[in-house]
């Protein structure tokens, strides 16, 4: 929290400073049309800017359940590959698979969830142990391990909608509408006040708050300001649900 709290306060500074230069050292021409022009400009720009913030939060929630998915179908693996050893007497493969899964979750203390995908080998292991059982003996084993199978299956289709959303992320052309947009805005601003103390300081106050939007737009699209490593904490709180913190032992 703090940090991202001196993150905000430098990025207002820096904003506020650059809008400050920019209203002093421009010369506005007082445009007939410029006040016209800059509201118009004005809602165009808080439009797109609502539109690409509201769109960003909806893939932080979806994201949210994906990984909600993911982290249950897990513990779901883990509960029906204990049940299916016992009862086909494969303990020494379930410690494999639960070695795997552990190895996963734990792999999430070191490495944040921006950099999601460098897990992917580490829960291609899961599955691998999973896929890779062959001895199947009663009709109770292969329901279970039937059950088994539609579950990692799940998992895996979860892991690709995490990957899917995290890269949906506003598009170059998108940023180039709404750039233009922005600038337009501001630039007309800029000329359209007087040369006064007060007009320059609304125009400067004016550029502050485009800047501060455009800020504000590409912090949520990258999820910045969304919190990330809370998903981060949702994965390594999960070693202690599943009974991984201490060491599982086998009864």
């Amino acid at each position: 929290m703090f940090k991202r709290i001196v993150h905000f306060i430098v990025h207002l500074i820096v904003v506020l400073a650059v809008s400050w230069l920019l209203a002093m050292y421009t010369t506005g021409h007082q445009l007939e049309w410029g006040f016209a022009t800059t509201i118009i400009l004005g809602i165009l720009f808080g439009l797109l800017a609502t539109f690409f913030v509201t769109n960003a939060i909806a893939r932080y929630n979806k994201l949210s359940d994906a990984v909600s998915i993911e982290l249950n179908k897990l513990r779901r693996i883990h509960h029906l590959a204990r049940a299916f050893s016992r009862s086909e007497n494969q303990i020494p493969w379930f410690d494999l698979v639960r070695e795997a899964i552990e190895s996963y979750l734990h792999a999430f203390e070191v490495i944040p969830f921006q950099r999601y995908d460098d897990t992917n080998e580490m829960f291609r292991r899961i599955t691998q142990q999973l896929y890779g059982f062959d001895k199947l003996v009663s009709e109770k084993g292969k329901l279970l391990f039937a059950e088994l199978m539609t579950i990692s299956g799940q998992a895996t289709e979860a892991r690709q909608k995490i990957h899917e959303l995290r890269n949906e992320r506003i598009g170059v052309w998108s940023w180039g509408v709404l750039g233009f947009v922005g600038v337009a805005l501001g630039s007309i601003t800029l000329f359209s006040y007087g040369d006064g103390l007060v007009d320059r300081y609304i125009a400067g106050a004016m550029i502050a708050v485009v800047l501060l939007l455009l800020d504000f737009v590409y912090m949520t699209d990258t999820m910045k300001v969304l919190d990330n490593k809370r998903f981060t904490k949702r994965y390594v709180d999960n070693i202690e649900r599943m009974g991984f913190w201490p060491e599982e032992k086998m009864k």
